[in-house]
């Protein structure tokens, strides 16, 4: 079967748990045992096969009777692929001996397969719609069933068509809702300039054209110059026409002029707007989601949409309110002119439209598919032009391979993005060459008018400037709802992005957190990346006393820095708890959590901004203290560093802007060390924080940290054995377990895996 009203029970929630097949076993038999009981079953449709008869929603009652009962038009109920199929009657027949029913949904192309007393049901008696129930056994809608029945392939055509229809209009209604949801979304914070814009629209409407009728005025009163027999009156009133139509085009210059003004003051008002959007939910999304290859091609599709399609969205809104203004002002005129040259114009820009329409939501769909593909072009271009990728580029003379990549990545969406836009040219072409012969037809129209005397000269000359002015602003028309379509389809990426859920957690109470007295407790936590199958942390489980210093030690891969970041609230694990002085982590917020802890991570950040503003950021929510700041730099052993540059902590660091100075990989390491010591927090979380560093720094930092652990609880990940042997306690990780804990002596002792390491390597590992 090619389609039906497939049609569910109103009951249908109550085995939402059971499995598919024992569910459809069990409704089928149900709706057996009722209309055995000789009780109706009311369904509901979910299919426009019989539509306009029954529609999507309409809800219907099922009667049982046997085939023999049934009639030519009426409409059945059989089984047919676990649904319920309400079809029409059309006949019975007997194939084999066994008598069937022909059957066929109203607005479908073929019959059903036949329809034996194994799969019927039952028959249709009435259906509900808008609170209204239709009695089916009446006479007139048993009289049109019974017509549609005998003349079914004839009838099923119109009302293929007429569903057809139905549909597009539908769907017109509700892309022009959505359209007009998301106008009103994107244009927050900009109203004073909506209304601005939209009053200069008006104005920008009316004033060409209004231009165009002075014109014809003007021409009018000088064709007939002659027939006035007082000069010096036709003089005056000629006069009073030009200051006229000079007046009108020094109104609409002026008009032109606040447009381009006010268009761009509302471009800029709503790109800020909507960057704000951006940057918000980028700042507030959850961090799995960057590293989800699938939810990056969302993310990735949605910045670049949304740097350009609200501004053209709104800008599109407002031409085509221009030209709908215009077009009122047109069609009066063309009207007055022969209402058949109003039609043929409109007629002769719809397929252009339709073109449009039609082909930007092919190029959407192309371009989805092809998001992973773009992200990886785009990623062989920055490492191509990148500064981190410059050494490695030239070193191993890699620039060929990654520009051959990218190359062939390009050439490959270049070429199916072309073959698409081949097929739009050609639509392009043949809907042009309709547009034409429509257009010189009416020209032919309105040239006979003038032959036979029905046309004034003034009235030829405004027709060929309104037909030449009003073409314009129809097709503009026309091309704006089909861009308005257009970002609308593209936005979708932006709005999905928006609707991703971000790091707020939905509190089971209202937990907060002061300073650590206690202890954190790590209760047997698993966590697993959402791009990896393999388990980061398997039943992990730890104690980190207030007050204490401990360390993880375990080679890479142990999941060492996947537990920090499940203690910052970067991700939540899949399983297990974690407690703050008792309080478990879940029911607090994110940045209650983030706000008790400061962090070095091993892939510190990199600002290109000025030294003091570089350590600053470890604490925003202070006030700048340049005492503090200096401090911060001292303990990280950075400061000296800094009072050498040229303009000491208001110095720019890195080289992305002028003057700027860069530094080494490890003083940049010491930069992000400084920022922690800067933030005032009670725990502080240290990944691999002298990885970078030479001996004597090392040994520096570690007696400003030892002097630091007295008054905060640290926890430290190193594969330096000089950074963590003086911890209170250490855990040692492997493939994601604790394998280990105790002192640095103590597990010595044990000669177990840290001993192991201890003896290959006394110093790293």
């Amino acid at each position: 079967m090619r389609s039906g009203s497939n049609l569910i029970p109103k009951s249908l929630t109550i085995f939402n748990n059971m499995p598919s097949d024992h569910l459809y076993s069990d409704l089928f038999q149900l709706t057996d045992d009722l209309l055995a009981e000789n009780r109706q079953v009311k369904l509901k449709c979910m299919g426009y096969s019989m539509f306009p008869f029954l529609k999507k929603g309409d809800s219907v009652t099922l009667g049982k009777c046997s085939m023999s009962e049934v009639k030519p038009g009426d409409i059945v109920v059989f089984k047919s692929d676990n649904k319920w199929v309400a079809h029409r009657a059309i006949k019975r027949k007997n194939t084999g001996g066994e008598e069937c029913l022909v059957t066929r949904g109203d607005t479908c192309r073929h019959k059903d397969p036949c329809v034996t007393e194994k799969n019927f049901i039952g028959k249709i008696n009435s259906y509900t719609r808008n609170n209204k129930e239709t009695n089916l056994k009446k006479f007139f809608p048993k009289y049109i069933g019974l017509l549609i029945a005998r003349l079914s392939p004839i009838i099923s055509l119109l009302l293929i068509l007429n569903l057809w229809v139905f549909k597009k209009i539908t769907n017109i209604w509700k892309n022009t809702v959505l359209i007009l949801s998301r106008l009103k979304f994107i244009s927050r914070g900009s109203g004073k300039l909506v209304s601005i814009n939209v009053v200069i629209t008006f104005f920008q409407g009316i004033f060409p054209f209004l231009l165009i009728y002075v014109l014809k005025r003007l021409v009018d009163s000088l064709s007939h110059i002659n027939n006035f027999p007082d000069k010096t009156a036709a003089f005056h009133a000629i006069t009073v026409i030009i200051v006229l139509t000079g007046l009108v085009f020094l109104c609409n210059s002026i008009i032109n002029i606040l447009n381009s003004e006010y268009r761009e003051r509302l471009s800029q008002s709503v790109s800020l707007y909507i960057y704000k959007l951006l940057h918000k939910k980028h700042i507030d999304l959850d961090i799995s989601y960057l590293e989800d290859p699938c939810r990056q091609d969302v993310i990735h599709r949605a910045v670049v949409e949304a740097g350009f399609r609200p501004q053209k969205m709104v800008n599109e809104s407002l031409t085509a309110l221009q030209s709908v203004i215009s077009w009122l002002f047109i069609a009066v005129i063309l009207f007055t002119i022969h209402w058949a040259v109003f039609f043929l114009i409109l007629a002769a820009i719809i397929p252009e439209f339709y073109v449009r329409f039609r082909f930007s939501k092919k190029i959407y769909r192309l371009n989805k598919s092809n998001s992973q593909k773009e992200r990886e072009a785009y990623y062989y271009n920055r490492i191509i032009t990148g500064l981190p990728f410059a050494k490695e580029l030239r070193l191993f003379a890699t620039g060929i391979f990654f520009r051959t990549r990218f190359e062939k990545i390009q050439e490959g969406l270049h070429s199916q993005k072309n073959k698409l836009l081949r097929k739009r040219a050609w639509s392009d072409a043949l809907a042009q060459l309709f547009a034409v012969l429509l257009t010189f037809f009416s020209f032919g129209m309105v040239a006979a008018f003038a032959i036979n005397g029905m046309l004034s000269v003034g009235t030829v000359v405004m027709f060929f400037l309104i037909f030449q002015r009003g073409f314009g602003v129809l097709k503009g028309f026309f091309q704006s709802l089909a861009g308005l379509y257009e970002d609308n389809v593209f936005l979708s990426d932006f709005f999905e992005f928006l609707g991703l859920p971000g790091l707020k957690k939905e509190l089971s109470a209202s937990a907060t957190l002061s300073n650590l007295r206690e202890s954190i407790i790590i209760d047997n936590i698993s966590f697993t990346y959402p791009s990896s199958s393999r388990k980061a942390l398997d039943k992990v489980s730890m104690k980190i006393p207030a007050g204490k210093t401990v360390a993880l030690v375990g080679a890479n891969g142990s999941g060492k820095t996947t537990l920090v970041k499940l203690l910052c609230s970067l991700y939540s694990p899949d399983s297990g708890h974690i407690f703050f002085d008792g309080i478990n982590i879940s029911q607090v917020a994110p940045e209650d959590i983030r706000r008790q802890i400061t962090a070095v991570f091993q892939d510190f950040a990199l600002y290109n901004m000025t030294a003091a503003e570089n350590i600053y950021l470890g604490d925003i929510n202070i006030t700048p203290n340049e005492e503090s700041i200096r401090q911060a730099a001292h303990k990280a052993g950075i400061d000296d560093i800094i009072e050498s540059l040229p303009q000491g902590y208001n110095n720019m660091i890195g080289n992305l802007f002028e003057k700027g100075e860069e530094l080494s990989i490890g003083q940049w390491q010491k930069m992000a060390i400084a920022r922690a010591f800067y933030r005032n927090s009670s725990i502080l979380f240290m990944d691999e924080p002298s990885s970078a560093l030479d001996a004597e720094t090392e040994l520096n930092l570690l007696k400003n940290l030892r002097a630091l652990a007295k008054e905060k609880t640290v926890l430290l990940i190193s594969h330096r054995f000089s950074t963590i042997k003086w911890a209170d306690i250490i855990y040692v990780m492997d493939n994601g377990h604790i394998v280990e804990s105790g002192s640095h002596d103590e597990l010595l002792q044990k000669k177990g895996k840290y001993y192991n390491i201890f003896v290959l390597n006394k110093e790293t590992f």
